[in-house]
């Protein structure tokens, strides 16, 4: 799998499939995190997707661009889902990049809209 089949995947995968086991396997142990989530771990990082999963009803994540260079992916991914506390559907984009080795996610540095997000669930 190349590193840009990879990171769909993981999409694919963590959010909207909630495999948890392929997110596991996919990620290093001691993969690190540079968004303000600040996972330190693979495990750490499945913890974060299931407490966004545990605020949607359901989320689809559909990678729109992805670009590799030297084990670096940039992605731009279009999330679209139920929130279960307003009942209301949210659609938005968000922009992560991965550092990939060995055939492993190691490294993300990622921007969701959390401003946009907030606005539309209070609308």
């Amino acid at each position: 799998m190349t590193p840009t089949e990879l990171v769909i995947r993981f999409f694919e995968e963590g959010y909207t499939n909630r495999n948890y086991g392929f997110v596991m396997d996919c990620m290093t142990e001691d993969y690190i995190d540079n968004s303000p989530a600040a996972a330190r771990s693979n495990a750490d990082a499945v913890g974060i997707l299931k407490i966004v999963a545990g605020q949607y009803a359901y989320l689809n994540a559909t990678v729109i661009d992805a670009f590799a260079e030297g084990g670096m992916v940039a992605t731009r991914v279009r999330f679209d889902g139920l929130h279960n506390e307003s009942g209301k559907r949210v659609s938005f984009e968000a922009l992560e990049n991965f550092k990939v080795m060995n055939g492993k996610i190691v490294e993300s540095w990622g921007y969701w809209p959390d401003k946009e997000i907030e606005e539309k669930l209070k609308a």
